[in-house]
């Protein structure tokens, strides 16, 4: 196995976001083939959960797991946001997710690792439900303007919207992963399947066909600016969404409503990334002396209103 393919891994708590090292290929596939007695126990409370239909009990238990992005690079200590990738690793988190009982995804793991050679390791997720794997790609190059990390995203977007593709065909199919920093869980599987990085095939494939959102109520096209403009208006939408959470000392919720409304409709206009607003927003969130007394709640709020604000886009004059 290659040991050089390293990327990040945060602490067994969800809300803190900063990573506090990294794991070689190798290692991250020895922690699934070879748990600690906690990573077991905790996933057994995660199975107990899933298998009673509690999805709040089986998150309680998840969110203590280490979590990784294998997809991104940042620098230690760094929080895990967009603006904070350093490079793509050259790998890709698949997840297929939902399937009904176990047997199925046993016998669906073993048929697409077989059936697509780019993959370098597949396994159950945590809930014994779905599966995960990490897919060899081209990793987008950034160069180091500030520009070509957005357009090294929207590539990395392309390759997954390739992928989703002929995932969708399985039918369980998750394109959250087509955000570059999503957490990835840690899970067990004793029966990993995996191969030397160095003997896969690799995803060049490329699919710029669709956007990130339909258009609503006859907006223009998203993203249609030069990346002077793009900038511009990206940094005003970070400092506006800045200025609203920093300035909250009391009434979270309603203030926390408005901001998200006002972030989910630039959203909608192509001015900020849907993923990196739901980021920014948590973080900001998280670093609020008032708010962080309830960052769950208010991040539920959050993520609610951007959702809503994106219905209904609003463009700078």
């Amino acid at each position: 196995m290659n040991k050089e393919v390293i990327f990040p891994y945060y602490s067994g708590n969800i809300y803190k976001s900063n990573c506090i090292g990294f794991v070689t290929l190798e290692q991250f596939i020895h922690s699934h083939k070879n748990p600690t007695n906690k990573t077991k126990s905790i996933i057994n409370k995660v199975n107990h959960a899933a298998g009673i239909g509690d999805k709040k009990l089986k998150f309680k238990y998840k969110k203590q797991l280490h979590t990784f992005t294998p997809s991104v690079m940042i620098d230690a200590c760094e929080q895990r946001r967009y603006d904070n990738i350093q490079s793509f690793t050259g790998l890709m988190q698949i997840d297929l997710d939902g399937i009904p009982d176990r047997k199925t995804t046993i016998d669906l793991k073993e048929h697409i690792f077989h059936t697509h050679p780019e993959l370098v390791a597949c396994y159950v997720s945590p809930s014994r439900l779905g599966i995960k794997a990490l897919m060899r790609i081209k990793a987008p190059i950034i160069t180091g303007a500030l520009h070509s990390l957005s357009e090294a995203i929207r590539e990395y977007k392309a390759l997954h919207k390739a992928v989703e593709k002929v995932f969708n065909e399985y039918g369980y199919f998750d394109i959250a992963t087509r955000n570059a920093i999503l957490p990835l869980f840690l899970s067990v599987d004793e029966n990993i399947l995996y191969r030397d990085i160095d003997e896969c095939e690799i995803w060049e494939e490329l699919d710029w066909t669709e956007k990130d959102y339909v258009q609503l109520n006859n907006a223009p096209a998203q993203n249609d600016f030069t990346d002077s403009e793009s900038k511009y208006y990206y940094d005003k939408t970070v400092r506006l969404l800045e200025s609203k959470i920093n300035a909250i000392s009391d009434e979270g919720h309603p203030q926390v409503r408005t901001a998200g409304l006002i972030l989910g409709s630039r959203v909608g206009a192509g001015y900020i990334d849907y993923n990196d607003a739901i980021s920014r927003i948590e973080y900001l969130i998280t670093g609020n002396s008032y708010l962080k007394k309830g960052i769950k709640g208010y991040v539920k709020t959050a993520n609610w209103a951007i959702n809503e604000g994106i219905k209904n886009p609003k463009y700078y004059k």
